[in-house]
């Protein structure tokens, strides 16, 4: 098992200030094996990925946690993508975190996306490597 520490010095305090520098990415997304891909790669990219099943527990983690970026689909069960929008509109947080929706959705209405203050849109399927370009943009 490799650590940062094994790519570091060898007295540890560059993993933690490196610990404190990482940015946040809230992965908001019913489909789990997408969300375990999407968390591994974005780890492995230097992110604090935290993940999300639907609109209710991103809410939560938003609140809590205060991530850099927000992935977010919009369809999954219970509180999807445009109820977690309308909330954070609602409370007056959106705008105060960049989102990406990735979705197999967007098609749909994105100009009603844009308008609601969604930071960019990648349909699924989506490139992982232009997905990472898009979070590092809007979280530096």
């Amino acid at each position: 098992m490799t650590t940062e520490l094994d790519q570091g010095s060898a007295n540890g305090h560059e993993k933690r200030l490196g610990d404190v520098e990482k940015k946040r990415v809230l992965v908001i997304d019913d489909d789990l094996p997408l969300r375990g891909m999407l968390a591994a790669a974005l780890r492995q990219h230097g992110f604090m990925v935290l993940l999300a099943g639907d609109g209710a527990e991103g809410q939560r983690a938003l609140t809590i946690h205060h991530p850099d970026v927000v992935l977010l689909d919009l369809a999954m069960p219970d509180v999807n993508g445009w109820d977690f929008l309308q909330r954070l509109q609602e409370t007056g947080h959106l705008g105060t975190v960049p989102i990406i929706v990735v979705s197999a959705h967007v098609r749909v209405e994105p100009q009603a996306l844009l308008q609601m203050g969604v930071a960019a849109i990648l349909p699924k399927p989506f490139n992982l490597p232009d997905l990472i370009d898009v979070i590092e943009h809007l979280s530096a």
